[in-house]
């Protein structure tokens, strides 16, 4: 019988914020107890108090208005405004106050989201770990079944792996059996792309954890897809969503910005297994639980308090996906493979009706909304859209497209602009931005007047945010305003054999957990073999080069984090270099940066800021390097309401 506890009580929260140890954890060294960082000005440690005041007050505010995803919001600027703070402020009465205000808010958000069903497998509750003759079954069971094999993502094989290992045979089989069933089809397409990009093949079932391999999972923080991008993330790496198309839906673009991210978190962090764990927690949360632990070690981060159980859970959950995976069989999963996701493309020159489409192309409307899951109405967008079909239909719908009337393209039923009625009334009523339906009927905005019929849409596949609905002119202006991070190197050209990684020499050594030797499989470990499939042959795990370095020396108040901050450089980086400042840094301390970071920075060094449209204190704050509750202090705000033309101090110079 497996147990399963629920989240910590609030008795029991209240005293770890208050220091008492519930958990064995290695005792930190004295040198270590004594090496603090500087105490800030009183008037500075008030300010980052009424900072985090605001933002619970906030929090809880919009609890009790039912808005979860507001207060989800403010409790993560939370987390993040006291990543760096100095012991001595965080062991403050009014803060430790503050802090478990904060979490009570963050346990009735769990709350409310446990009754619901998960898309994916992201357990919020403890589970107890197997043991005795249960445990020791357990291991038999996975050497035997997984003998011969060979992974290209590392596995431990300890209690918690093993324990989630039993329960996808057992109490989640239905589960696995369903999320492997859709996995059949998509798991030849995301293997190919995980190889180009230099991912380990294994992490594609991330994806079970992630959403079951679900195209239209949506969670309650509002990630989309298979692989679960919020939309700012999405954004970031390439991943577009209007009124018309949603690109974290697509398996295949959303597959690509998947493993680009994962091989961005693996270079910032050096371990895959830290790397998945950004995935899942951000990797702000990561970094401050490193610091706070001084180890760069999962499996002894996860027994602190700086990461939520569902990080804690998802390693081991990831482990024992990849081992039922990949052998469900000798598990006794009894899977119903699906087709491969294979596809010809047209070009539709322009809005069509998937029903229109689904005749010309010979085949079922559902078939296309299969192999186009980023379409979120019955029709392609205004403009050209490349359409996928069935494989062997595309020249048959291309002949019956060439001889489509242009008034026979849509079956969308029509709407009478009535007196009174605006462009902007009508579009928000169908959940559409004005341009795009203006875009749909093909008219002017002189033209949309009183007494014109125009054609209306179906409703949209999924809820859309108001972003969303934004004209096309402004949604460009703002993202066009937000500094976006690059996109990784491009991948290793495999087929240039002078460009081919050499083979690592063999060792007797257990290999890192970024290495890609394969070992005989141990008793609490499975090390990183080198695949033999030809798809995966090239080995994900590059080493890290350090980058060349400049300077500085630190300033009274300085934390790694805020350095990094201030420079545009990942807090990981900072922390390699530097390993002496993770756990104290004093005025005067040499500081080394990444090569270009300092006076280079991107930021601007102006002391004043005009509003402009579309501009939030956070926008203003990232392009100045500034902290959004700084502006608010420089400028005497009580809100964050900024208003076109008002006039920001942005520096304290």
């Amino acid at each position: 019988m497996r147990k399963v506890i629920r989240p910590m009580s609030v008795l029991v929260l209240a005293s770890l914020l208050g220091g008492t140890a519930l958990v064995q954890t290695p005792t930190p060294a004295p040198q270590a107890q004594v090496a603090q960082a500087p105490v800030r000005a009183a008037e500075s440690d008030a300010v980052r108090t009424q900072q985090l005041r605001v933002l619970v007050e906030a929090a809880e505010k919009a609890l009790e208005t039912d808005d979860e995803e507001a207060a989800a919001a403010r409790s993560d600027e939370a987390d993040v405004l006291t990543a760096d703070w100095s012991p001595d402020l965080l062991k403050q009465a009014e803060i430790q106050g503050l802090l478990q205000r904060l979490k009570e808010v963050q346990e009735q958000i769990t709350e409310e989201e446990a009754p619901e069903a998960e898309p994916g497998l992201k357990v919020p509750e403890e589970v107890v770990s197997i043991s005795g003759d249960e445990l020791r079954a357990e291991l038999e069971l996975v050497r035997s079944a997984d003998r011969g094999a060979t992974y290209d993502y590392p596995i431990d094989l300890n209690d918690k792996v093993l324990t989630w290992v039993s329960l996808f045979s057992s109490t989640k089989r239905g589960f696995m059996e369903n999320a492997l069933g859709r996995a059949s089809m998509y798991l030849p397409m995301i293997r190919q792309v995980f190889a180009e990009e230099g991912v380990p093949s294994d992490l594609a079932y991330l994806a079970v954890i992630e959403s079951g391999f679900r195209n239209e999972a949506k969670s309650r923080a509002k990630a989309v897809g298979m692989w679960q991008f919020i939309r700012s993330t999405g954004r970031i790496y390439g991943l577009s969503g209007n009124a018309w198309v949603e690109e974290r839906r697509d398996p295949m673009k959303a597959t690509r910005a998947a493993a680009r991210y994962l091989k961005r978190l693996f270079e910032l962090t050096g371990d895959w297994y830290l790397a998945a764990s950004s995935y899942n927690a951000g990797p702000l949360t990561l970094d401050r639980a490193i610091q706070n632990m001084g180890t760069r070690n999962f499996w002894d981060l996860s027994r602190s308090r700086w990461l939520r159980t569902e990080t804690k859970n998802y390693i081991p959950e990831l482990c024992a996906a990849i081992l039922v995976g990949r052998n469900p069989e000798r598990y006794g999963l009894h899977i119903v493979s699906l087709v491969p996701y294979a596809y010809e493309t047209v070009t539709v020159a322009s809005m069509t009706s998937l029903t229109v489409l689904a005749r010309c192309a010979g085949t079922e409307t559902a078939t296309l909304k299969i192999l186009n899951p980023e379409l979120l109405r019955g029709s392609t967008p205004p403009g050209t859209y490349q359409l996928r079909v069935p494989p062997g239909k595309a020249m048959d719908c291309l002949r019956q497209l060439a001889h489509l009337p242009a008034g026979k393209r849509l079956d969308f039923r029509t709407y009478t602009v009535r007196k009174g009625d605006t462009l902007t009334k009508v579009a928000r009523r169908f959940k559409l931005s004005p341009d795009d339906l203006l875009a749909a009927n093909d008219l002017t905005e002189r033209q949309f007047r009183a007494g014109k019929r125009v054609l209306v849409p179906p409703p949209p596949a999924i809820a859309l945010v108001e972003g969303d609905l934004v004209s096309r002119r402004e949604g460009a202006s703002a993202l066009r305003d937000r500094p976006l991070p690059p996109l990784p190197a491009t991948p290793r050209d495999m087929d240039n054999p002078a460009e081919a990684p050499a083979k690592p020499e063999k060792s007797a050594e257990v290999p890192a957990r970024n290495s890609p030797v394969a070992t005989p499989l141990a008793n609490t470990q499975m090390a990183l073999p080198a695949p033999s499939h030809p798809m995966n042959a090239s080995s994900p795990a590059v080493p890290l080069k350090l980058p060349s370095t400049s300077t500085l020396h630190a300033k009274p108040g300085d934390t790694l984090a805020k350095l990094a901050r201030l420079h545009k450089v990942p807090l990981a980086d900072l922390m390699r270099l530097n390993p002496d400042a993770v756990k104290a840094l004093h005025p005067g301390d040499e500081v080394r940066l990444p090569e270009g970071a300092t006076g280079s920075s991107g930021l601007s060094t102006a002391t004043v800021h005009r509003v402009q449209k579309g501009d939030t204190l956070a926008s203003i704050a990232r392009k100045y390097g500034a902290d959004p509750g700084e502006l608010k202090v420089w400028n005497h705000l009580k809100g964050n309401r900024i208003q076109v033309g008002q006039k920001l101090k942005v520096s304290d110079h």
